[in-house]
């Protein structure tokens, strides 16, 4: 019952955020949709950026994990169709919040995706670089939830071909890099 009445009312603001700006949606438009009372409301959510969290929860970080996706390949294929479905809400969230604001709701995931695959990959050399595959997790969420933010914000099409491309291109030029001087490089 709990999920059903968070649906409801997620998918009420949803809507309403096409009609108007989210900072100008009130709890009020919400129960008049909804037929819920106040206290509904507020039994399941602290406020309309706590509903947006729920909904970057269950309608986008959720759908980001893939126990299925055993290589990088299949995993970004799977994460532009989820970016592909989500992108009317997404542009809608880009135009109301800043980048950081939904970067929060994006990198987490994509990071503990990344480290997952890092690991499966790189089974050999986790134990000796452990601190490396961190950092590269880290670097590669940040900047591919940039990178797809960016082509949802500018209504950039792109198809999985070319992501595909993009990726063998990045990890091509990744492979050829010196590793000899990873360990000289520090902030």
């Amino acid at each position: 019952m709990c999920y059903i009445t968070k649906r409801k009312i997620a998918d009420c603001v949803k809507q309403l955020m096409y009609k108007k700006s989210i900072r100008k949606i009130t709890i009020q438009d919400i129960m008049d949709e909804t037929n819920m009372s106040r206290q509904s409301f507020y039994y399941h959510f602290r406020d309309i950026y706590d509903v947006l969290d729920w909904i970057a929860k269950k309608d986008f970080t959720e759908k980001i994990e893939c126990e299925n996706c055993i290589t990088m390949e299949e995993w970004m294929i799977h994460f532009l169709e989820i970016i592909r479905k989500e992108q009317p809400f997404l542009r809608k969230m880009l135009k109301e919040l800043t980048w950081p604001e939904i970067l929060k709701y994006i990198q987490t995931p994509v990071e503990e995706q990344m480290k997952n695959l890092l690991k499966n990959n790189s089974l050999e050399h986790t134990q000796l670089y452990e601190d490396k595959l961190q950092f590269c997790a880290e670097f590669f969420s940040t900047s591919f939830s940039y990178y797809m933010m960016d082509c949802v914000y500018q209504k950039k099409i792109v198809s999985n071909e070319q992501a595909l491309s993009d990726l063998h291109f990045l990890i091509s030029l990744l492979e050829n890099a010196d590793l000899s001087k990873a360990n000289t490089f520090h902030c």
